[in-house]
């Protein structure tokens, strides 16, 4: 990493635990480390049973610093070749940077993995890209409103989803192998959840993950309520024998 991407991905993350916080969600980060050669992301992030990635950039323009990495050309190959990666991609692989405001800190940014990088003026040694004649114009979003949306499961993929996406994503471009919810990822996968209260969990594989987050998750909630106050006040207590231990007005 380069610049000032680890702000913008604190930054972010600090958006993902407010967001958590005001709906109710846990928060789960994994950093991919080396695995952005294969994912094309520097983190994972787990909320609520929804799964996406994003690849943190400094600013807007070093998007273009994908066109160094073979493995950007060739997610957008395959991209553009079928249809329903794209349509997995699209809900959960994103691109975010960050912009410094005047005199004080980051607002960041996002937006489609696909829409962003997959484009001649971002990636203008790939050839497939150069020959894309559909072009989407990329929709582009604070930050804070991604954070927002997969705290209330409306941005992301389930495990299903997620699943098949990695399938495709790890395995299936290459004829010569697949993957499936059990097979060892190309990196070790280690969770930080400071809502959850989770330091450095390791995951082996997506299986792993999703079995432990289920259940964590549950629990969590359980804890959440019995430990919340019931709202609705007890009813007065009735005096004794007419009598209270308070002052009870004149009498008449």
């Amino acid at each position: 990493m380069a610049g000032r991407e680890l702000s913008v991905i604190d930054a972010f993350h600090f958006d993902l635990i407010q967001a958590c916080q005001r709906h109710g969600a846990i928060d789960l980060k994994i950093s991919l480390n080396s695995g952005d050669r294969n994912l094309n992301a520097d983190s994972m992030f787990a909320i609520n049973g929804r799964f996406f990635l994003v690849e943190f950039k400094s600013n807007m323009g070093s998007l273009q610093d994908e066109d160094r990495k073979e493995s950007a050309c060739f997610l957008c190959e395959g991209l553009l070749e079928v249809a329903e990666a794209l349509e997995l991609h699209q809900e959960c692989h994103f691109a975010m940077w960050g912009r410094k405001k005047k005199n004080d800190g980051l607002d960041t940014f996002y937006g489609v993995y696909e829409d962003l990088v997959c484009r001649p003026e971002t990636l203008p040694s790939c050839e497939a890209v150069r020959c894309n004649q559909k072009l989407n114009i990329p929709q582009i979003g604070a930050g804070e409103e991604l954070a927002d949306k997969v705290a209330r499961k409306s941005a992301g993929l389930d495990r299903a989803g997620f699943l098949a996406y990695l399938e495709w994503l790890l395995g299936a471009k290459d004829t010569a192998s697949t993957y499936e919810e059990s097979s060892e990822l190309p990196i070790t996968l280690f969770g930080t959840s400071f809502a959850g209260g989770v330091k450095s969990r390791e995951f082996k594989n997506f299986k792993q993950l999703a079995d432990w987050a289920e259940p964590f998750i549950s629990s969590y909630k359980s804890a959440q309520i019995a430990a919340t106050p019931d709202p609705t006040p007890p009813p007065p207590s009735s005096p004794k024998n007419g009598r209270s231990g308070g002052f009870s007005g004149p009498k008449f």
